[in-house]
């Protein structure tokens, strides 16, 4: 293949990497080089370990489920044959790696593979079909075989969460986050919509400022080609705010829970603790795309993207990122759920309790100035 058309071409600063398949077959007795890199990352930065020539008849599927396997007896057995006397980081690297082969066999996300300077690998592809040869006078390395690989990640929040039942239709979802998003900065941004715009970002708002304008949420009064948030809007804006209020009055405390193993006793607003409020909703049958949405649209993550937020309300990424807590929940024991949930209301219990005390005492202490 010409490295003109690949899609990575990555260099090594003091060795030469060539894509070459044909010519690293006759060498493919010999032990070879797996080099793993994400996306653009520089080699520099690449994980690597020498493997054995045997491998190199492997499918890519079948040798990717072995070397970045779920086993930890299997991940023991290439763990020890890092060399970390070269390179100290190599074991954290690979753990890294089976972390985003986790998420892959999980749904969490998506995996391309490439060869750098060289064609995207199929899953069905021998390793030798796609060697490379690498060498480097500077380092006394003779020609040697050199699987160069270069994986591309995707996450896909929004296909995880339908996948996994949280919510039946992504285009109804969609629309429930993009509406509420341009009621958002209307109201408390002020963003001024034309109902006949110039723009063609703000053009493409209007089908969704159409369909707020069905529910009668948004109007254009009389005499104003501008979108104005109607009574309607302006009750519906409360009563969601004081839901979220609700939500954060009640689950809050479960966003640091620390479990004392020695003591058997579970804390509270330790930091260092688990955020299990994703938990938390599921088992009280809340729904938790609909709670993490309307909690991260009133915390201002919302704010941070103001000046681009007319293209990321199209983006599912840019929602998937929003939703991304759910998908990366922490987790207790479902045995010790109920025990997490009675000592978190009782802890917030008393700490309201306590917060009225001290109220109370400042207000006698300022009747008794005032006196």
């Amino acid at each position: 293949m010409d490295a003109d058309s690949a899609k990575y071409r990555k260099e090594l600063a003091g060795f030469s990497i060539e894509y070459n398949p044909a010519k690293a077959y006759y060498i493919k007795h010999r032990p070879f080089i797996l080099q793993v890199s994400l996306g653009d990352m520089d080699l520099e930065d690449a994980f690597w370990v020498k493997l054995k020539p045997e491998y190199l008849e492997s499918r890519l599927g079948e040798f990717l489920d072995d070397i970045f396997s779920g086993n930890r007896r299997q991940q023991a057995k290439y763990r020890s044959w890092l060399d970390v006397r070269e390179n100290p980081d190599l074991p954290d690297m690979y753990t890294a790696l089976l972390e985003i082969f986790a998420e892959w066999r999980s749904g969490k996300c998506t995996l391309h593979f490439f060869a750098n300077q060289g064609p995207e690998i199929k899953m069905t592809d021998r390793l030798d079909d796609h060697l490379s040869l690498m060498q480097s006078p500077e380092h006394r390395m003779e020609e040697t075989p050199l699987l160069d690989l270069v994986i591309e990640q995707k996450l896909d929040v929004l296909d995880y969460l339908a996948n996994s039942g949280y919510f039946k239709d992504k285009q109804t979802m969609m629309e429930f986050m993009q509406t509420n998003m341009l009621m958002f900065f209307l109201d408390k941004h002020g963003y001024k919509l034309s109902a006949s715009p110039i723009v063609e970002t703000d053009k493409d708002l209007l089908p969704i400022a159409e369909k707020l304008q069905s529910a009668k949420l948004i109007e254009t009064p009389d005499l104003s080609e501008t979108f104005a948030i109607t009574e309607e809007g302006r009750q519906a804006i409360s009563r969601t705010i004081a839901e979220t209020e609700s939500y954060i009055d009640q689950y809050d405390v479960f966003k640091d829970v620390f479990f004392d193993p020695d003591s058997g006793a579970l804390e509270f607003e330790t930091g260092r603790g688990k955020d299990l409020r994703v938990q938390m909703y599921e088992h009280e049958d809340l729904d938790p795309v609909r709670i993490v949405f309307l909690l991260r649209l009133y915390d201002s993550t919302f704010d941070e993207v103001q000046a681009a937020w007319r293209d990321s309300i199209h983006s599912e990424q840019f929602f998937g990122e929003i939703l991304s807590p759910i998908m990366n929940a922490e987790r207790t024991d479902e045995d010790m759920v109920e025990m997490v949930l009675e000592a978190g209301y009782n802890f917030s219990e008393a700490q309201f309790d306590t917060a009225k005390e001290a109220e109370s005492q400042e207000e006698l202490l300022r009747r008794i100035r005032e006196e």
